[in-house]
């Protein structure tokens, strides 16, 4: 019994070794499986991405083709997507390069960002039909041409056989004529003769005339004298009559800032104004300020310097803004009368919506240093929207013609009297001015009712000065001397006289 059970556990033991190597085995050929169905798994899915990519590149591809070829096109949007996806490839960028110059060459006239292969044929044919067309209207061109040709060439040998008719009947003809002057030159020789004894008793006849018609004009000339003098008058009368009041200014001030210096005008574009025009400030209530006006001509000097003195200020243009709005920097102002809104603005340079024309004469001097400042005179009349219709420059050459139109001589100081050729032409202009009737104002006037400010000349001190600019006193020095008129303030000072008694008090 014994023997048995030991039997059963040995088989018991025997079946439960079996079973562990079976399912050990089994074990390991499932881990097996499962590792070479992970490395399949992994490996499937690589091969499903790259089908994934391939198949989306080829769909980028096709949609590409698509649109090239005009099936169905692209918006921009999606173009720039399609176009970035197959710029990558090879083949395809080769494809596109392609095609773009399939569009240079042969799609003229096209939008470019529109255009594919279904548009070509038909914009080639439309190019090719044009060629033919052209071709056809050159050729009936060409055939009209040869047919002038032909016609022109069988006029010419017409004209040529008339030629030659009429040079036969010319040469007849001159034959004739020969004849018949030699008959009319002895005809001529004897009227000749007759129509000089004729000419004689003319001759007599006409210095009888001559005398009397010297007794007319001497008689007419007198008269001249008495027009000229009557033309002078209404001359002068003219120029008063010209001269505008300041009734109507050339604009008016629209806003100020004092704290930033600037001030806004009512003029602009539209008015032909320009940067760096200079304008005199006047009060609102200011009434003619024009050079000469309100006054005989001979007072115009002294009146102008007056209406100058009343002048709040100056200002310069430096931006235009709109048609009729600028913005302009003050260049000179009065604390106690300061530049307000509503205030007038006038320069004798400068008129809204045409050019102020000047003429130039004497030696023009600004700052006294007695150099020619002649240039520097031009550039502000030029800058002030003035012209310079004629002048008369410092070596007496003359340029340009006064004229009508001419508004103001501005008249230099005289020149030197050594040098005859500037002298007369000089007198030249003055006098055809006066001729005009062009009002004459002084180089100070023009400066003044332009708002000119003058530099001011400053001398360097210290290391950085100029020794030039400093003269030097005689070796043996200046003594200084007393005029001998002085102050009551200052007296004479002496030591206190000693007291008799001793004391020092």
């Amino acid at each position: 019994m014994a023997k048995r059970e030991s039997q059963g556990l040995q088989i018991a033991l025997i079946l439960f070794v079996m079973v562990t190597v079976v399912l050990a085995v089994t074990t390991f050929v499932f881990y097996r499986k499962t590792e070479e169905m992970a490395a399949e798994v992994a490996k499937a899915e690589k091969a499903r991405d790259e089908a994934s990519a391939f198949g989306e590149q080829q769909s980028y591809w096709n949609q590409y083709f698509m649109h090239i070829l005009g099936a169905k096109p692209l918006e921009d949007a999606a173009l720039a997507i399609v176009e970035q996806s197959v710029e990558g490839d090879e083949a395809m960028a080769a494809v596109r390069k392609s095609f773009l110059a399939d569009v240079k060459t042969y799609g003229e006239g096209l939008p470019p960002e529109t255009v594919n292969y279904r548009d070509l044929p038909a914009n080639i044919l439309q190019a090719v039909r044009k060629l033919n067309t052209s071709n056809t209207g050159w050729s009936e061109d060409n055939k009209l041409l040869v047919d002038e040709r032909d016609r022109t060439k069988a006029d010419s040998i017409k004209e040529i056989d008339l030629a030659r008719q009429g040079e036969r009947a010319a040469q007849d003809e001159l034959a004739t004529l020969r004849d018949q002057f030699i008959a009319d030159r002895t005809k001529l020789t004897d009227d000749q003769q007759k129509q000089f004894v004729d000419y004689q008793t003319k001759v007599n006849a006409a210095t009888t005339l001559v005398t009397a018609r010297d007794t007319t004009i001497k008689a007419r000339e007198s008269e001249l004298k008495v027009k000229d003098t009557t033309i002078s008058i209404q001359k002068e009368t003219i120029t008063e009559l010209r001269d505008e009041p300041f009734e109507a200014p050339d604009g008016r001030i629209a806003w100020v800032n004092q704290a930033s210096r600037t001030v806004w005008v009512n003029l602009g574009m539209a008015d032909g104004l320009r940067r760096q025009t200079t304008f005199s400030v006047y009060d609102h209530e200011a009434m003619n300020v024009a050079p000469g006006a309100g006054g005989d001509k001979g007072d115009s000097e002294e009146a102008s310097k007056r209406k100058i003195d009343e002048r709040k200020g100056m200002i310069e243009i430096t931006r235009v803004i709109d048609q009729h709005l600028a913005e302009a920097r003050i260049v000179d102002d009065y604390a106690a009368d300061p530049i307000l809104p509503g205030d007038q603005v006038f320069s004798p340079a400068w008129k809204p919506g045409r050019k102020v024309r000047f003429a130039l004469v004497g030696f023009m001097d600004i700052d006294g240093d007695g150099r020619s400042d002649r240039k520097l005179v031009r550039n502000i009349i030029s800058m002030g929207g003035g012209n310079i219709d004629a002048e008369v420059h410092d070596d007496g050459a003359s340029e340009g013609e006064l004229s009508a139109n001419t508004r103001y001589l501005v008249r230099g100081e005289p020149r030197d009297g050594s040098n005859a050729k500037v002298l007369t032409a000089d007198g030249n202009l003055i006098g055809k001015a006066e001729d005009l009737g062009i009002q004459e104002i002084t180089l100070d006037m023009l400066l003044g009712l332009m708002g000119y400010k003058p530099e001011i000349r400053t001398v360097g001190l210290g290391k950085n000065a100029d020794p030039l600019q400093f003269k030097a006193e005689p070796e043996e020095g200046r003594a200084r001397t007393s005029s001998g008129n002085v102050s009551e303030v200052f007296k004479e000072r002496r030591p206190p006289k000693r007291n008799s008694s001793g004391s020092a008090y």
